[in-house]
């Protein structure tokens, strides 16, 4: 019974040495700051959060060569301009790729391979070509009842190779902070736009008049029948807007 005894003992004192051994990586104090521009050099407009366009990253020197050994990818999300930074990644060699964008699929030769240090930074920037470039015609206004009016026009872009999907939806986002998040209040909802309305001005409007005397912020967005269907985006524009109540 002692030998059953001291052999329990015995290794439940290497399991918990095992478990106490001291973590020997290296805090992650490695930067990477970025920014996606699009196809013609401008910084390509997103949306913010999860479940928007963002870059995926695979650190590729972790498995170091081994290939049963699986690396889980991460992502960096953007900001609304299509910049991005992360100051707390590990030190090593990565992959990195625009993922889910708002136009035609991340090639081979988009993606690139980086190598973070502890204490360093690391600048990547990306190009990406939309499905669609969206332009304010004219400044936003507030009518004499209260409404928000907008225009905008969409162009379609072409890429050797791929076939440019149709239109599908166009909406006015007007928000109440700088981030322009939809007020369900005053954005209405989308409205359906064709191939043919290419170039033509898009008039577009509040859904509501708005209640209160405040700073809105508004920007258009428009998407394309593709799998993802993430909307392409107009910059933003803010209006010091009048209140008219309920």
């Amino acid at each position: 019974m002692r030998k059953i005894v001291n052999a329990f003992l015995l290794s439940l004192f290497v399991t918990c040495f095992c478990a106490c051994e001291k973590d020997n990586y290296d805090a992650p104090e490695a930067t990477v700051i970025g920014q996606v521009y699009d196809h013609t050099g401008k910084p390509l407009q997103v949306a913010l959060g999860q479940g928007s366009m963002a870059i995926r990253i695979k650190e590729i020197s972790f498995a170091n060569g081994d290939p049963n050994i699986v690396v889980t990818e991460q992502n960096l999300n953007l900001m609304m301009d299509g910049s991005f930074k992360n100051t707390r990644l590990f030190e090593g060699t990565y992959e990195m790729w625009p993922y889910e964008t708002c136009g035609y699929p991340c090639e081979k030769e988009q993606m690139k391979v980086v190598d973070l240090k502890n204490g360093k930074t690391a600048k990547v920037e990306f190009t990406v070509t939309p499905y669609l470039t969206l332009e304010w015609v004219d400044e936003p206004y507030q009518d004499e009842t209260g409404f928000i009016h907008a225009s905008f026009k969409f162009t379609r872009n072409a890429k050797e190779g791929y076939t440019m999907p149709d239109v599908e939806k166009a909406q006015l986002i007007i928000g109440t902070t700088v981030m322009c998040g939809a007020d369900a209040r005053y954005t209405d909802n989308t409205i359906d736009i064709t191939n043919i309305q290419e170039g033509d001005v898009i008039q577009l409007k509040s859904k509501a008049k708005i209640e209160f005397t405040q700073k809105l912020f508004l920007r258009v967005s428009a998407n394309c029948k593709d799998t993802y269907k993430k909307p392409c985006y107009t910059d933003v524009k803010t209006i010091d807007a009048k209140g008219y109540g309920k």
